[in-house]
């Protein structure tokens, strides 16, 4: 069974993280990417990669707002961007519904503004749609449901809502994948992911007696500057989008 990820494989939605999270995180109301600080977004696309449940977003804009005036082209190393996470004071699940409840209040405001923040990564997503009849894939993502099925929807991809593994309610992807299974039962799920770190536990977590889980890590999406190097060392295949279409072509042909 072919699973993918959402942001960052799917669709292209790093525009509207950076103004969702900086208005959870500063309580404004920007709509417009131009209306921030060209450094501080630099400065937060450079490190998105490092967050896995958005919630953390808001800890990483805030370490952004503090720093882009001086350090706008700063790549975090992993143990740093860990000691800011711990600084936590709220648990992730409910930096998470700050950042949905922030998103769905864009959405009333501006939907059309919204949505024109996301672009699909393209050829894949026409392929996807293509197929969509089939029903022989689904979606695990860290982002809330509601945002997901209505920008499937707005790009033609007529999901299932039940075949969209969501963060809602702070259900992590591990949670949602033994979901997948006890649902499924298949005996292999190769998974297509940006997020080398949401591999490497996904596998851990359902690798360890046999090969259940196939980590595939996507080149085109938010990944950092050593992700390849690393996934190829983890024994994980790195796919372009043309190599996805190609397993896409194999378990879903027309």
């Amino acid at each position: 069974m072919l699973i993918f990820d959402f942001d960052g494989v799917l669709i292209d939605s790093l525009d509207e993280v950076i103004l969702t999270v900086y208005n959870t995180a500063t309580g404004q109301q920007v709509t417009c990417l131009t209306d921030l600080a060209q450094p501080l977004v630099e400065l937060f696309r450079r490190n998105r990669f490092h967050v896995q449940p958005i919630g953390d977003g808001i800890l990483l804009m805030n370490w952004c707002l503090r720093k882009y005036p001086d350090e706008s082209e700063r790549i975090l190393q992993p143990q740093e961007y860990r000691a800011i996470i711990d600084t936590a004071a709220e648990l992730v699940a409910r930096r998470s519904l700050q950042v949905y409840e922030t998103r769905q209040r864009f959405v009333e405001r501006d939907a059309t503004g919204w949505t024109a923040l996301h672009r699909p990564f393209q050829p894949l997503w026409n392929e996807l749609v293509r197929r969509q009849n089939q029903r022989r894939f689904a979606i695990l993502t860290n982002k809330n449901r509601t945002a997901t099925e209505r920008l499937c929807r707005h790009f033609g991809l007529n999901i299932s809502s039940k075949d969209i593994y969501s963060g809602d309610n702070g259900v992590s992807k591990i949670e949602n994948m033994q979901h997948i299974q006890q649902r499924f039962g298949a005996n292999t799920y190769y998974f297509l992911d940006d997020s080398l770190k949401n591999l490497q536990e996904l596998d851990r977590a359902f690798s360890r007696r046999k090969k259940v889980l196939v980590p595939l890590l996507a080149a085109w999406g938010y990944t950092g500057p050593e992700d390849q190097k690393l996934a190829r060392n983890s024994g994980y295949d790195v796919l372009r989008q043309a190599d996805a279409i190609a397993l896409l072509a194999t378990m879903m042909p027309l």
